[in-house]
């Protein structure tokens, strides 16, 4: 996301963006989550802690909410949020969601012609089944089955109030072995996406939002870029 922002300041387009990083430690000590927490999110929505490992989405989610205050056209958000992802699309295409059609296929045209590939995956009402809970307004994991599809519409719930888009790039943005370290992906992706805003004068107005949450022993990155 720091890439994305710094090209941006290079390139100097005409085109507002605002960028959001939440950020905290994710260490033991004697007052960390534990199973079985209910929090409270900064939208007022209570989130009972089924998995401590998917904490990531517990400040992404506080983030998207923070985001209402800038009126944006649009809020696009990246994680490497889900080892499903991985799963589902390996290393080739990162995994987009979408509440808003036109946006959906801008980002996936933007993709296509920077080679920063994506894969657009559902959003369907019936794969929040599995994140009800009897003691929150819902819980921060559903079942392994479509993990990531799950993740996304746990992110959905923060989103009403803009146009928004997830791409979780957990299998996009770095890479093991003798080539590991980052790729730098999707900031050719996104970058395109804004410019071609930029170009067509459809970005003059718009204020984006981005967030990255890092849990510190996974490095679990989340962010949100918002036009």
């Amino acid at each position: 996301m720091l890439g994305v922002f710094r090209a941006l300041a290079q390139l100097a387009p005409a085109l507002n963006v605002v960028g959001l990083i939440p950020a905290c430690e994710n260490m033991n000590d004697g007052q960390a989550l534990k199973p079985g927490d209910v929090v409270t999110s900064m939208s007022g929505q209570t989130i009972e802690v089924l998995n401590t490992d998917a904490e990531g989405r517990l400040i992404l989610c506080d983030a998207l909410a923070y985001a209402k205050r800038f009126n944006p056209a649009a809020v696009i958000d990246i994680a490497t949020l889900t080892g499903a992802c991985i799963v589902a699309l390996g290393a080739v295409r990162s995994g987009l969601f979408s509440t808003d059609e036109a946006l959906a296929q801008e980002l996936a045209q933007a993709g296509d012609r920077s080679q920063d590939l994506c894969w657009r995956l559902p959003l369907d009402d019936d794969y929040a089944e599995g994140l009800k809970s009897n003691f929150a307004d819902v819980a921060n994991v559903a079942g392994r089955a479509g993990g990531a599809i799950t993740a996304a519409k746990f992110l959905q719930r923060f989103t009403e109030d803009f146009p928004w888009a997830h791409l979780d790039i957990a299998g996009t943005a770095w890479k093991s072995g003798l080539q590991k370290g980052a790729t730098g992906r999707p900031v050719g992706l996104l970058l395109d996406y804004l410019l071609a805003h930029a170009a067509t004068g459809a970005g003059q107005d718009a204020v984006a939002a981005a967030a990255r949450g890092q849990g510190a022993h996974k490095a679990a990155r989340s962010s949100a870029t918002a036009t």
